[in-house]
């Protein structure tokens, strides 16, 4: 296995351009900038969970092959001993009244010693079996105990974010009016849309038919430009630093547009790749994304800047989140089961815009998606560019210690 997702270095692509006043995004930096930290500690504390989950699990896996093999071994043992005290229970006088009987004891007798050393070996592998079942079960406790720990840790966390999403809510009451006013026309696109190509493309044709008072159509969402630093940017770097950081990059050399990041977008969720791009899923189609198993309550956050254009349940890919990136590309996240952000709002790398569900784990496109929501555990991720899809792997930052596939 390759190793699951670790620690993770964030460099925000921050996005400057002149504010679209059409729609109200009353968005806080320093907010935006202390969620963006929050859910960075609370993806570490998810890996750590899912590290000492994995390492538990192996554990359990191990004992209980230690305990058959310790209880084949006693098993074996036994019938030996029973044996030999069968044949130490022949009287000494009956090895008189027969000779022949006499001789098959010295030939047991001398088969006996054979045995005895036998048994002797076996008796020592066994305390050292138990030695190991006792030192394993030792350092299972610890991690039992540590995991623990890491659980509170990560409550703790959660608890953090649900008060920064409730502020992030206040600040956005215009927005969130704006969003519940489209949500009947949202409901009917999704509810036409063939598939989530179509769905895009009735996306767009909706927001080029939103024309500004100056004739112009709905801007795209911003883009940074190279080299303009503000006193917000640094902040929200600031905030973005979780562990020891890579070697500084030159503000200037920070890709600002999605074609110019490859390799370098956020892996939305921590946990283990279960189907990859192209590959073909239990129905016989080809995947047109990835997807990645978490943990319960995994948060998921925005691999890359952009605004979200849709947000809500659609057909088998349950709670679906489509983010605008510029330049024709979209990213598509489904599966959730809560959705934080609303249409409209503009989100940063790094910013939490969902949460995955706490039930078994599986894939969202094996339930209906008529629920609102899948309480199930398996992330999609779908990259597409002016409606088609690419693999999205080459453009997430994917290291041994991130994401296991």
């Amino acid at each position: 296995m390759a190793g699951l997702c670790g620690p993770l270095w964030i460099a925000p692509v921050i996005a400057q351009s002149e504010p679209d006043n059409s729609e109200p995004d009353n968005a806080d930096p320093e907010l935006t900038a202390k969620l963006v930290q929050t859910a960075m500690l609370i993806q570490a504390r998810e890996q750590d969970v899912l590290d000492s989950e994995t390492r538990l699990d192996e554990m359990k896996l191990r004992r209980r092959s230690q305990l058959a093999r310790f209880d084949a071994q006693r098993g074996d043992l036994s019938q030996i001993l029973a044996a030999m005290q069968r044949l130490g229970r022949q009287p000494p006088a009956l090895l008189l009244a027969r000779p022949e009987a006499a001789i098959t004891h010295v030939r047991g007798a001398t088969l006996l010693g054979a045995v005895i050393r036998g048994v002797e070996q076996e008796a020592a592998v066994l305390r050292e079996d138990l030695a190991e079942i006792d030192q394993l079960e030792a350092v299972m406790t610890e991690e039992h105990d540590q995991h623990l720990t890491r659980l509170g840790e990560l409550q703790e966390e959660q608890k953090t974010l649900t008060d920064l999403l409730v502020e992030q809510r206040g600040q956005q009451t215009a927005l969130i009016e704006m969003a519940a006013a489209k949500a009947d026309a949202m409901a009917t696109l999704a509810k036409n849309a063939k598939d989530a190509g179509d769905l895009l493309t009735r996306l767009e044709k909706t927001a080029n038919a939103e024309i500004k008072p100056g004739g112009q159509p709905r801007p795209r969402p911003p883009l940074a430009q190279p080299g303009v630093p503000t006193e917000e940017n640094q902040e929200a770097q600031e905030y973005a630093l979780l562990s020891p950081p890579p070697p500084p990059v030159p503000e200037t050399a920070r890709p600002v547009l999605f074609s110019a990041a490859r390799g370098l977008l956020a892996m939305p969720a921590r946990g283990k790749i279960v189907a990859n791009f192209g590959a073909r899923d239990n129905t016989g189609a080809t995947r047109r994304g990835m997807s990645i198993r978490t943990r319960e309550s995994a948060e998921v956050i925005a691999p890359f800047d952009g605004k979200v254009v849709f947000a809500g349940p659609f057909r088998a890919y349950g709670q679906l989140l489509i983010l605008e990136a510029g330049e024709g590309y979209h990213i598509l996240l489904s599966g959730l089961s809560l959705v934080h952000s609303v249409v409209g709002q503009n989100v940063t790398q790094g910013q939490p815009v969902g949460r995955m569900g706490t039930g078994p784990k599986g894939e969202a496109s094996t339930q209906s998606a008529s629920g609102g929501g899948s309480d199930l555990r398996d992330l999609y991720v779908e990259f597409r560019k002016d409606g088609k899809p690419f693999n999205p792997m080459p453009w997430l930052k994917v290291s041994e210690k991130k994401v296991s596939g």
